[in-house]
């Protein structure tokens, strides 16, 4: 039935195998099936994503080409529904390990003799699957065998050593994507349990995020991209009360090569199971291969449908924590899962998070203080619960930086919870922001870029260094990183607007224009836009000045942004008063920002240097 399916499809894709524009849509179409069926039925018969399947096809076809015509490499490239002659050639190199001139030559001199897909065996050939399967157990049980053995003769040492790990995220192929935040929820475990090997360095999850909807990418950009050595990937297959975990690990350099694989089958019944399963024995498998590690875990026994719900909130959280609604929504979740299990400590650590992340986005007074009460209470619980938390720390420690500017406690939670989890990128950004209010800037510059080397994609860790070379006055290296950082996401608003701050400091006012323009659209700020294309840079001020004084909806009313504009505009007196403001009502964005160049006019003043010391911070002299 399945290879009736698969020659099917083949079928269709050849016939169709010049339109550059034939993909899974239209495949799905000619077959008669939902996009989502067929991405699921040939994921599940062949391994393969349907764009990469589609893609093995047209390279396949054009060996054909090679070897049969004497048509040029740009030729054949069209010729199998490539757009791009250079995307071919990419394509190509990173799937033969050889150029299409390479190819041919090769084969002229008898080097190259079989030209079947490299990478997987054939699906003619590919055995039934229950026999496929009895084979997979067999031969890893096999390693089992040979690898403890190598243990006890002491030869663990001929083992390749790796040093990094990106773990993709795992690939929902349920009907809806109903189970989009079980896919997320495995991914997270199992980063969680591999960040507690000190010898592997783990590639932060929001790095990672990056490629969830562009996988069709080759495993060697993908890996370059995330500076890493080895690429954890896997898809998740629901069906009826039951979901299949399918999992690879890929060491992509210097040739792709598939090192360990497995397959997970449990109940839907019992989510919580399933996840401690997979992530715990997938961190074993992994880290006994790449450097046998002791784990301290714990395991916890949790109420199913409690886990469940934690794991929808978290997705929330951490997807759309910039969208107040999503975040009442994660709210309720976590709540929901705390009060069926009230000893679920994980869920009382997100929860935190989630007043955290609301106090940012509230306006009301009210709110502000409800949510920092309640963060103090819920993470004080989840610490009582399990104390072997990194999370627990490292949340504590954001919560008491940005509430208590207590810093040296922060630090305290920081170092805490890298002891338990080496490869936390957060904890290492509480470090840099340490330093910064200490005034050791080339320290805060260096814990930036630890956490950077952790989660390299991650727009939040670019904008750290970014910002951690603009308050130690490096202003050309602030400029590049904020650039490489839109270069990844040219709407990140953040770079957008750190990149003008620090054009403005080099004089730049002209860029500095450009980039404040070019963040109103984000914003969607058509009146601040006009200003900034049809007048002068101080009237676009004065402009905003105006508005945001008012608290006018569009413009951001931070009274530390304010006081920063003030200072652009020369009104010490009246960019202190807001500093002041910000001072009362505890404004967690104060204590970095009053390390900024734009406020160095006012160091010399007493009243300013009285607001610096009772915040904690030292100003550099």
């Amino acid at each position: 039935m399945s290879q009736t399916f698969i020659k099917r499809i083949e079928q269709i894709i050849l016939s169709n195998l010049e339109n550059e524009k034939f993909g899974v849509s239209e495949l799905a179409t000619k077959m008669g099936l939902s996009r989502s069926q067929i991405l699921r039925k040939i994921k599940s018969i062949t391994g393969r994503s349907s764009n990469v399947y589609i893609r093995e096809i047209r390279l396949r076809e054009a060996v054909k080409l090679i070897f049969n015509t004497d048509l040029t490499a740009s030729e054949i490239a069209y010729k199998v529904g490539f757009s791009s002659p250079s995307y071919f050639n990419k394509c190509f190199l990173d799937y033969y390990n050889k150029t299409p001139g390479e190819f041919k030559k090769a084969n002229e001199e008898k080097e190259l003799i079989n030209i079947s897909l490299p990478k997987k065996s054939s699906i003619k050939n590919r055995p039934s699957y229950w026999v496929w399967i009895v084979l997979l157990v067999m031969i890893i049980s096999l390693f089992g065998f040979y690898f403890e053995k190598k243990i006890i003769n002491g030869d663990i040492n001929k083992f390749p050593q790796y040093a990094s790990i990106g773990v993709l995220p795992l690939d929902d192929y349920s009907e809806n994507r109903d189970f989009d935040y079980l896919a997320s929820g495995i991914t997270e475990a199992i980063n969680l349990e591999l960040s507690k090997n000190k010898s592997i360095r783990v590639i932060s999850r929001g790095s990672c995020e990056r490629f969830k909807n562009n996988k069709n990418l080759p495993y060697t950009k993908i890996a370059k991209e995330l500076d890493v050595d080895l690429l954890l990937e896997g898809s998740v297959f629901p069906n009826n009360d039951s979901i299949l975990v399918v999992v690879q690990l890929i060491k992509p350099f210097p040739k792709e090569k598939h090192i360990w694989s497995n397959k997970y089958h449990h109940s839907t019944n019992n989510v919580l199971q399933l996840v401690q399963n997979i992530s715990n024995e997938i961190a074993t498998e992994i880290s006994s291969t790449l450097k046998p590690k002791s784990f301290n875990r714990k395991i916890y026994k949790i109420n199913p449908e409690a886990y469940n719900l934690y794991l929808k909130g978290r997705h929330l959280w951490n997807t759309q924590k910039t969208r107040y609604e999503s975040l009442i929504n994660a709210r309720q979740y976590l709540e929901e899962s705390i009060k069926i299990d009230p000893n679920f400590a994980m869920a009382y650590v997100t929860l935190t998070e989630t007043y955290i992340s609301l106090n940012k986005l509230t306006g009301d007074n009210n709110e502000r203080i409800a949510n920092r009460e309640n963060a103090r209470k819920t993470i004080d619980i989840a610490l009582d619960l399990d104390k072997s938390l990194a999370e627990a720390y490292i949340t504590k420690g954001n919560l008491i930086g940005k509430f208590d500017w207590n810093w040296n406690k922060m630090r305290e939670m920081a170092v805490k919870g890298l002891e338990i989890e080496p490869n936390n990128a957060n904890a290492r950004h509480l470090l840099s922001n340490y330093y910064t209010i200490k005034g050791n800037y080339q320290k805060a510059i260096d814990e930036a870029i630890i956490a950077e080397s952790l989660d390299p994609l991650n727009p939040v860790t670019g904008c750290l260094v970014a910002e951690s070379y603009y308050i130690a006055g490096d202003f050309n290296n602030s400029i590049k990183k904020y650039n490489e950082v839109l270069e990844l996401e040219p709407d990140y608003g953040f770079a957008l607007n750190g990149i003008g701050y620090a054009y403005y400091q080099k004089g730049n006012i002209n860029k500095t224009m450009k980039s404040w323009r070019r963040l109103q659209t984000i914003m969607k700020n058509d009146s601040l836009g006009w200003y900034y294309d049809n007048t002068s840079f101080m009237e676009s001020l004065h402009f905003y000045l105006n508005k945001a004084k008012l608290n006018t909806p569009g413009f951001c009313s931070n009274p530390t942004v304010i006081s920063s504009i003030q200072m652009m505009t020369n009104k010490t007196s009246d960019a202190f008063e807001y500093l002041k403001i910000a001072y009362k009502n505890k404004n967690e964005d104060l204590p970095i920002m009053i390390t900024y160049p734009d406020f160095y006019p006012l160091h010399t003043k007493p009243d300013f240097k009285d607001l610096a010391q009772n915040i904690g911070v030292i100003l550099p002299n």
